[in-house]
């Protein structure tokens, strides 16, 4: 018992103790893509590979009160899964690089789980405008025999380009290394990322902070353009393994997920709100209104001074001698 009373009592001088913190700071960080594409997800050729991008790097500007927060984090961002690329028998022969780089202003809430005076734990939703820098998508294929047989699936183009040749179980394929196989001409400019996550953040001392930021982001919107989704949905283009107008890909949504981990240092500014004791109360307010004014008993105030005995005053003389 007198260990709840003690914990409580500290999570009480903690909370009347806290106060304003403004900060600014810079950060960097890593991201762990997942492009969810139910086109690739049916394509023999290709399997999901564990993927991290050393990005996001950016600045930070945060304004915290008691209970909640802002945080403001525009940054540089990479994104965007690696697959592998099997060959018709299994092995790994290559990789599809799928990778978009975004400018990109995070606009957050904070709900803090405590208000300790040096350590702030909070949860974050944010959302995040961003704008398209640079995207692509390349294809580095690398054999000892300098061509290698992938399963193509039908409605997917076999390119005519040299190197390529169709047999009964399969198609060979040239080595190539980064190749442009999906250019930034067929990504949307535009992206809206909503995220959930944790922030802590740390005070080393009255003027500087540590801060740790862990986020789950997902991006609203396919990031290709629609005329090219149409491309997809509708094949016709060079043909397939079967000799019918194919598409570049199989067609299927897709959706870019990424989980973000930053570590930053941040200069802060505690602003402490001074305290303005009531001077009056309702009661003292009542009194006054309805005081009646005190009888003046002085000369000087131009009232009439009372004298003993009921006599007349004795009338001064105007002059004297």
């Amino acid at each position: 018992m007198k260990a709840a009373f003690s914990g409580l009592f500290f999570f009480l001088i903690v909370q009347v103790s806290a106060q304003d913190v403004e900060s600014y700071g810079v950060f960097g960080g890593f991201n762990f893509p997942f492009t969810v594409d139910q086109g690739l997800q049916k394509d023999p050729r290709f399997y999901g590979k564990f993927t991290i991008r050393a990005t996001p790097v950016g600045f930070s500007y945060g304004y915290d009160r008691v209970g909640h927060g802002v945080l403001f984090t525009p940054n540089y961002s990479q994104i965007g899964q690696q697959f592998i690329i099997k060959n018709s028998t299994g092995g790994e022969v290559g990789t599809r690089n799928v990778q978009m780089n975004y400018l990109s202003v995070p606009v957050a809430l904070k709900l803090h789980i405590n208000d300790m005076s040096f350590f702030r734990l909070s949860l974050i939703a944010a959302v995040a405008p961003s704008l398209l820098i640079s995207g692509q998508e390349t294809y580095t294929i690398n054999t000892p025999s300098g061509a290698s047989k992938l399963r193509y699936p039908k409605g997917v183009s076999v390119p005519t380009d040299p190197g390529y040749e169709i047999v009964y179980d399969g198609v060979y394929v040239p080595d190539m290394n980064k190749a442009v196989y999906v250019p930034k001409s067929k990504f949307n400019a535009f992206q809206l990322f909503g995220s959930v996550g944790l922030r802590s953040d740390f005070d080393l001392n009255d003027d500087w902070s540590l801060n740790f930021d862990g986020r789950a982001n997902f991006g609203i919107f396919d990031t290709r353009k629609s005329a090219y989704l149409d491309q997809l949905k509708t094949p016709a283009g060079p043909a397939d393994i079967n000799g019918n107008p194919g598409a570049p890909d199989l067609y299927g949504q897709r959706r870019e997920i990424f989980l973000s981990v930053s570590f930053g240092l941040s200069r802060i500014i505690q602003i402490k709100h001074s305290y303005k004791p009531k001077v009056t109360t309702h009661a003292d307010n009542f009194r006054a209104a309805n005081a009646k004014p005190p009888r003046s008993t002085s000369g000087v105030n131009g009232g009439m001074t009372k004298q003993k005995g009921g006599g007349k005053k004795k009338k001064r003389d105007e002059f004297s001698f």
